[in-house]
């Protein structure tokens, strides 16, 4: 009797025994399922000046029994069209009404390449359920980002906008000035060379034939070539090989006074009976052909000084009114 009564109680005891390890298990097996990962991410704004940064940011967490998950390293995301200028990531397990809760972010700088679309690729993630040695992939969205033109930096407008200024009215003031400049320099040389011009073979007319020297011939000849010489260099033509009719009327052409155009035709003929038949020169057609010469050379002397001297009167007027306009 007591040997059954002690079977009985043993095989009681047994069950109980059997019962307890049962929930233990099934306990395990259900904060297992109650377990959730999630994976997500984050991008504001979706339009970014091509002159500015954004931040995206890849977040996941877990609840549940913490120990029972290991979170795997988050993929680095693909990018098109964008450079990362900086990264973060930041760990921290808060308390829910459910439980606890971990949350790993990393948050990426991105700075936009070009103008138009840019793309962010799909971000994966793999973790392990410790209890099964399951592994489990998560992935996120391929996101798309418009890149707009870049915006002013602080105070880059005003300042634009003040060097343009600047830099028109310091533009139109050289300008002007060189403008001015040239005008009143290249007139002014252009004054001095006339007047060198005359003055020069005036002198070299009287050093060169010598009204006395008795060799009429000889001075004329001389006294020809100069003339043509100084024609050649007043009138830019090729006096020195130019015909008498062409020289007449190059000089018809340039206004001379019809008195001198005369008194030049009887100095050229003159000189062309000279150089081709040798007959010689008197006295008095020498000193015709003389005065000829150095007439007009006077003359277009006298015309150049008052050319200059209206051009300087004209200046000082300017300058005066100038002054007083201040």
């Amino acid at each position: 009797m007591m040997k059954r009564i002690f079977v009985v109680a043993f095989l009681i005891v047994y069950c109980f025994i059997l019962q307890g390890n049962a929930e233990v298990f099934s306990s395990q097996d259900s904060l297992s399922n109650k377990t959730e990962v999630s994976l997500s991410t984050l991008v504001e704004p979706r339009r970014v000046p091509l002159n500015r940064t954004f931040t995206f940011r890849v977040q996941v967490s877990w609840q549940g029994d913490l120990d029972l998950i290991e979170i795997g390293n988050v993929e680095e995301p693909l990018l098109t069209n964008f450079d990362i200028v900086g990264t973060s990531s930041s760990n921290r397990v808060v308390g829910t009404a459910t439980g606890k809760k971990a949350v790993k972010e990393i948050a990426y700088t991105l700075k936009p390449k070009t103008l138009g679309m840019g793309y962010i690729e799909a971000v994966g993630l793999t973790y392990t359920d410790k209890t099964t040695g399951k592994e489990y992939h998560l992935k996120t969205q391929r996101v798309g980002v418009e890149i707009i033109s870049p915006v002013p930096e602080k105070g880059e407008s005003v300042k634009w906008w003040i060097w343009v200024v600047v830099g028109i009215v310091l533009l139109g003031s050289g300008v002007s000035v060189l403008l001015l400049y040239k005008k009143t320099h290249l007139t002014e040389e252009e004054g001095k060379i006339e007047e060198i011009v005359e003055e020069s073979y005036l002198k070299e007319l009287k050093e060169t034939v010598n009204l006395e020297q008795g060799n009429g011939r000889e001075a004329f000849t001389i006294l020809s070539k100069l003339f043509r010489k100084y024609l050649s260099e007043k009138y830019d033509i090729s006096a020195l090989e130019a015909t008498t009719d062409e020289l007449l009327s190059t000089l018809k052409e340039q206004g001379l006074e019809e008195s001198l155009i005369r008194r030049c035709e009887t100095l050229f003929k003159k000189a062309d009976v000279v150089k081709f038949s040798g007959q010689d020169a008197t006295q008095a057609e020498l000193e015709e052909a003389y005065t000829t010469v150095e007439t007009i050379l006077e003359s277009h002397l006298a015309q150049t000084k008052e050319l200059i001297q209206k051009m300087e009167e004209t200046r000082s007027k300017k300058k005066k009114r100038s002054k007083e306009d201040r």
